[in-house]
């Protein structure tokens, strides 16, 4: 009978220690994630920036809601796939960049690249 009392006493600690990563998924997805997003035009270094904050949605981004909901379903800024389209092949490169929340950079060959391929998140 003593070997069940120290397991029996140990059943509640060991429920918290499994139910901590739920806890801890929960928390990040409520807390607020801010971004600063730019892009650099890669001829002329000319940078526009903004920011973005998700839960809640805000920053000077102009379509934050729509820019969250996309790395919200991608799970992160790289797993964002925009809407595609047609895009002309001038070579006009661009470079995204986003740091706070998460770290990201790409060279993209247009903005229209850009735009097709991570949607809202870096069309400001």
């Amino acid at each position: 009978m003593k070997r069940i009392i120290p397991a029996l006493a140990a059943a509640p600690v060991l429920a918290l220690v499994l139910a901590a990563p739920v806890h801890a998924a929960e928390a990040a997805q409520t807390s607020p994630a801010i971004y600063v997003l730019s892009v650099r035009d890669a001829s002329s270094g000319a940078t526009k920036a903004i920011s973005l904050q998700c839960h809640p949605a805000g920053g000077t981004h102009p379509k934050a809601e729509e820019a969250c909901e996309a790395i919200a379903e991608g799970g992160s800024i790289e797993g964002v796939e925009g809407p595609g389209g047609d895009c002309t092949m001038i070579h006009d490169p661009v470079v995204a960049t986003a740091s706070g929340a998460e770290e990201y950079q790409r060279e993209f060959s247009n903005r229209c690249l850009l735009t097709a391929g991570k949607g809202a998140v870096f069309d400001f």
